[in-house]
């Protein structure tokens, strides 16, 4: 009975073992894909001194010649929008690079190791693609880090806003992207807030794609996974997660995000000479929030309120010291009456 139990127990042990061994090595497949998430990023590395925030949105940028500047974006891996690593590719990469101006315009920039490079002259939005491809098994993975720069300056006026404001997709080069769909009334001073909520749409090919899977990220840890709907669109609401004393508000204060796509498709094929049988997609875009308008806007209403009163209760103050000066009267009367 004894050798029973323990027979058992060593079989249960076992399967605890190899139990265990599965999560671990799911939980480290997991991590090493997290890892090689790639992404563009308005921040410069730490060690970096030539760059320094520029415009409405913070965007990295380089002084030049002549008072000129350029924009840059870092490329990083990982998942969280503060920690990811900052990474350089080197020739032996497999890697290609587009960057398209608001007309459409390819190659008005260039991708040195670990950041993409423009200088800015057309207004409206940029679209920057780095694409890594790599066979690995049955699959090839396509890996895309997209940049959406915004180049606005309010002396040009704002004119045609809506027909630079995009968003615009290029699926003659650009196998799978993520965009953010406009709202009706956005125009260059559009910036998310807090509580918002904000439609994010994934494409294949230039075509909405249904059931992708994507991951909203915010520096502050909060995430969210959702799938795509029959029109290829995940609708994501900013957490609030700025909560500070009133005096020390500061609604100018910009916290990032990136988001992912992904997608595995059954599709067979050849690369560089390497048989698959699956295509795994992933997609990413980074960009900033700001706190609620809630939270600066009930100040606001505050200071109306104050101010309403303090104005009720001088003209009330007034209203009375004015009523109580009587005007001065004479009486004359005869005492022999």
């Amino acid at each position: 009975m004894n050798s029973f139990i323990i027979r058992l127990n060593n079989k249960l042990l076992k399967r605890v073992r190899m139990i265990s061994g599965l999560l671990i090595f799911c939980f480290l497949i997991q991590t090493a894909f997290a890892e090689n998430k790639i992404w563009f990023s308005n921040k410069p590395p730490s060690d970096d001194k030539r760059s320094m925030p520029s415009g409405m949105h913070g965007l990295s940028s380089v002084k030049g010649k002549r008072g000129t500047s350029s924009i840059v974006q870092w490329l990083r891996a990982g998942t969280h929008p503060i920690t990811s690593n900052y990474i350089q590719l080197v020739d032996s990469d497999d890697f290609s690079f587009y960057l398209y101006s608001p007309t459409h315009k390819d190659s008005v920039g260039e991708f040195k190791e670990s950041y993409l490079m423009y200088v800015s002259k057309e207004e409206g939005y940029y679209n920057g693609y780095l694409i890594i491809k790599e066979v690995s098994n049955d699959t090839l993975y396509v890996d895309i880090a997209k940049a959406e720069m915004l180049n606005h300056s309010c002396r040009n006026g704002h004119k045609n806003v809506q027909n630079k404001k995009g968003p615009d997709i290029y699926p003659e080069t650009i196998p799978a992207e993520i965009v953010r769909v406009r709202t009706l009334s956005e125009n260059f001073h559009y910036f998310a807030s807090s509580g918002d909520e904000i439609d994010y749409q994934f494409f294949i090919n230039g075509v909405p794609f249904e059931g992708a899977q994507l991951s909203f990220n915010t520096q502050t840890g909060w995430q969210k996974v959702l799938n795509t709907n029959e029109n290829g669109i995940s609708t994501f609401q900013i957490l609030q997660d700025y909560f500070s004393p009133w005096q020390e508000l500061n609604n100018r204060k910009v916290y990032d995000y990136v988001i992912f796509g992904e997608i595995t498709l059954h599709e067979t094929g050849m690369y560089k000479g390497e048989k698959y049988d699956y295509i795994h997609y992933t997609t990413s875009l980074s960009d900033g929030y700001r706190p609620a308008k809630t939270m600066y806007m009930s100040m606001f209403w505050a200071l109306v309120v104050f101010m309403i009163t303090v104005i009720i209760s001088v003209a009330g103050i007034f209203i009375y010291r004015l009523n109580r000066n009587k005007a001065y009267k004479e009486v004359r009367f005869d005492e022999k009456d």
